[in-house]
């Protein structure tokens, strides 16, 4: 018998209408399918196994959290769908793609509606873009703030980051690297455009398209600054674009223009969105993802203000 595979390429598939079983599998110790009926007979052997005898009318499959409010870090899953056929060695199966819900309160992966003698098996919950570990964290905090599926927008985001000399240790360290990360995976999130970084000393310059969109802090951590002795914030042009500044200083009117990522030791700066330095030795990204308090205290003040 075929098995189909859904996802983002192929997003519903027709299935005879039989009696079917629903399982979950992957990182579901804390996860339970959630079976949205209505008054339609739900057989639960487990909280990651369901058959439906007979489907006369539409349904939801979901999955909700068991013992905490939102999945944890990490949480993959995979949904399958098939054929309860005891007597049939290979039924029909639908399987989904693999989805990352850490930090979700409740996913729906599919939505099944009887057609006739078919029933309609479409796909919710999509697979996300593959990034690298910081930018997949960034947009897991986001998500527990945002919520999945925003709906998508073309409104691009540019990182405008200072050249400073000042800022050469910041560079150097990776905290403009990470800054950037945190900028792709809460712009993942918010289902904003591609996220863009130009160099702002005295000259606006734009960092190379990466080939992937995680790959922007790799450009960063290559880029070759022409360090100035300050950053002419004035000759960045206004645009349809996000414009978010990641610097060790920035005056108060560029302040009033632009939200701002604060790469500093100084601690009486605005806690929200300050990248503190790492440790000695340390890389700005490995010290982040060591400290999740320091990451979800950025990614909110960054959600915020892309919103």
């Amino acid at each position: 018998m075929p098995i189909y595979v859904v996802g983002a390429r192929a997003q519903r598939v027709r299935i005879p209408n039989q009696a079917l079983s629903i399982t979950v599998t992957g990182s579901v110790t804390g996860a339970a399918l959630d079976i949205r009926a209505g008054a339609q007979t739900v057989v639960r052997s487990s909280d990651h196994h369901a058959v439906l005898p007979q489907i006369d009318a539409p349904l939801v499959v979901a999955l909700i959290p068991r013992g905490a409010a939102r999945f944890a870090p990490g949480t993959v899953v995979h949904l399958a769908i098939a054929h309860d056929t005891p007597t049939v060695a290979d039924p029909v199966q639908v399987v989904f793609d693999p989805v990352d819900i850490s930090g979700e309160a409740v996913v729906v992966f599919a939505e099944l509606t009887p057609q006739g003698p078919d029933i309609d098996v479409a796909v919710s919950a999509l697979a996300d873009t593959p990034m690298n570990p910081l930018a997949a964290a960034a947009r897991s905090v986001a998500r527990a703030t945002v919520g999945r599926g925003r709906p998508a927008r073309a409104t691009p985001v540019v990182l405008a980051c200072d050249t400073s000399a000042s800022m050469r240790q910041w560079f150097a360290d990776g905290s403009v690297a990470a800054a950037a990360d945190i900028v792709v995976g809460v712009a993942d999130a918010l289902g904003l455009g591609a996220v863009n970084a130009v160099l702002v000393g005295a000259e606006v310059t734009a960092v190379p398209q990466p080939p992937t969109p995680d790959g922007l802090a790799t450009m960063l951590r290559q880029a070759a600054p022409r360090w100035s002795a300050g950053a002419r914030w004035s000759k960045l042009a206004p645009g349809p674009a996000r414009v978010i500044v990641c610097s060790d200083y920035v005056p108060t009117q560029v302040r009033q223009r632009f939200p701002v990522i604060a790469v500093s030791a100084d601690q009486h700066l605005d806690p929200a969105a300050r990248l503190p330095a790492p440790p000695p030795g340390q890389d700005a990204t490995a010290a982040l993802l060591a400290h999740p308090a320091t990451l979800q205290r950025v990614v909110a003040a960054v959600v915020r203000d892309l919103s």
